[in-house]
């Protein structure tokens, strides 16, 4: 739900459904010019909120296209973002005037509206800023490689022409007071009226939706993914800096599942883990561990450590030498729900018996007793 996606999805798909709602209540009302205030109402108020969300839901185009977009293409994503707000602000006024004009006194006695510029100039913006809005919008979607989003955006483009509005102006009809469903279903199935979601234009909002939702969902998974990559980082950061480096003991109990397989010893369970740390800290008393990298690719968290310290313990069957080393390893983890499964990889053998003398020397390892 933090996924700024998610929320135009969900803009998109009510949007659709209030402003078909409203779309079908203008149908049922047909061209009748003497009509109940409260059904003119309910019919125009759900009619601009529902194009409204659906507008607002553009948005997700450009949240999509951002990161692929130049400074110009973000100055154009811009604009659009500025004429959508005038369209939202134009949405809001037309739903206060249908407001103000329900009740039945300011109906019948013909009451002034007390802002008529503001009210003609709103219904100017919601017939016309549509295409102007979503015109940018497609564009920069498919300019930035985003086809389905910009081909439905192109569509609801076409679709959101004020045809009807432009042949009113241009042949008006005288009003009548018979309502005429048919008449009106056809030109709410067109899109002929200049406000709200008509029948064609519903789907193509939904199926915006839809690819919206999915887009947000493989983001959100994507997010968690990295977020689980980063965990698991720090998790073998610490182990290694705080059990390996410092002895801490708690590092290898808080990260290190009971479950734990040490792929090269075949020892298993948090004992397992501690003889990896205790055969190095046996062999080197002073031990001093830093990272040197690290790299996460799904489950797995690979770390290159550069180790230092004196030879007491002897390196493999060699006697002690007495001497300081510092060499590199790499070690790989894999983790399940935050804590160390297996653990697999090893040091740099050859440079450590180079530093400490012992390249050139020949001793048979022990022999095992069976």
């Amino acid at each position: 739900m933090r996924e700024p996606l998610f929320w135009a999805a969900l803009a998109a798909f009510g949007g659709a459904v209030i402003g078909l709602f409203g779309t079908v209540r203008q149908a049922a009302l047909g061209n009748s010019f003497y009509v109940d205030p409260a059904a003119q109402l309910l019919a125009q108020v759900p009619q601009f909120l529902g194009e409204a969300l659906v507008m607002a839901s553009s948005l997700g185009a450009v949240y999509l296209a951002w990161k692929a977009l130049h400074e110009a293409g973000r100055r154009l994503a811009l604009l659009g973002v500025a004429l959508l707000a005038l369209l939202l602000l134009a949405e809001a006024v037309g739903i206060a005037s249908s407001v103000y004009w329900s009740t039945g006194e300011r109906w019948q006695d013909y009451a002034p509206s007390p802002f008529p510029g503001l009210e003609v100039a709103s219904s100017y913006g919601i017939a016309f800023l549509p295409p102007v809005v979503l015109l940018p919008f497609a564009a920069l979607a498919l300019a930035a490689r985003e086809g389905r989003a910009g081909g439905l955006l192109s569509a609801l483009l076409v679709l959101s022409v004020p045809f009807g509005a432009v042949r009113y102006w241009l042949a008006p009809s005288e009003p009548t007071g018979r309502v005429e469903p048919t008449t009106e279903l056809v030109a709410s199935v067109l899109g002929w009226y200049p406000s709200g979601v008509s029948f064609i234009e519903a789907p193509l909002w939904v199926l915006f939706g839809v690819l919206l939702l999915r887009r947000a969902r493989s983001r959100a998974g994507g997010e968690a993914f990295r977020v689980r990559e980063k965990e698991n980082v720090a998790a073998a950061r610490r182990l290694y800096e705080e059990g390996l480096g410092r002895g801490d003991a708690s590092a290898v109990d808080d990260l290190v599942s009971e479950d734990f397989r040490d792929l090269k010893r075949g020892s298993r369970g948090k004992l397992g883990m501690e003889r990896v740390f205790s055969a190095l800290w046996k062999s080197y008393p002073d031990l001093d561990v830093s990272i040197a990298e690290q790299e996460a690719e799904d489950d797995l968290v690979r770390t290159r450590l550069i180790l230092s310290g004196t030879d007491r313990g002897g390196v493999l069957w060699y006697p002690p030498t007495g001497r300081r080393a510092t060499f590199a390893a790499e070690f790989t983890d894999r983790f399940l729900d935050g804590l160390l499964i297996e653990h697999s990889g090893e040091a740099d053998t050859e440079d450590i018996l180079r530093q400490l003398g012992l390249a050139e020397q020949t001793v048979d390892p022990p022999k095992t007793q069976t």
